[in-house]
């Protein structure tokens, strides 16, 4: 789906995870998406978000553990580079290198 330029892509995502059909493990994306509606949607259908938190990122409420566990080791480290090489984040730029090819 294409969506219009006023539309941010994390407003479009909820729509199109809507749109899926088949099981979906885990979701990668990066910090633009780091939003509740984008968390929310994904923990609807029971996907488990890659997602890492915005720099200075808040806690959100209790059901996003994952995202706070996140968020707790951004303020330890300082970044989120630990997070992401244990949550093997860096497959999502393998990903997005071969979509960007097929452009």
């Amino acid at each position: 789906d294409l969506s219009l330029n006023n539309v941010t892509d994390s407003e479009a995502f909820p729509g199109l995870i809507r749109q899926t059909h088949r099981k979906i493990r885990a979701a990668s994306a990066d910090g633009a998406y780091d939003t509740r509606l984008c968390h929310d949607e994904l923990r609807r259908k029971k996907i488990s978000a890659l997602i890492p938190p915005r720099k200075g990122a808040g806690y959100w409420p209790g059901e996003y553990a994952d995202r706070n566990r996140a968020v707790a080791n951004q303020r330890m480290t300082g970044s989120n580079a630990r997070w992401k090489w244990t949550t093997d984040y860096n497959r999502r730029s393998i990903a997005e290198t071969a979509m960007y090819r097929v452009k």
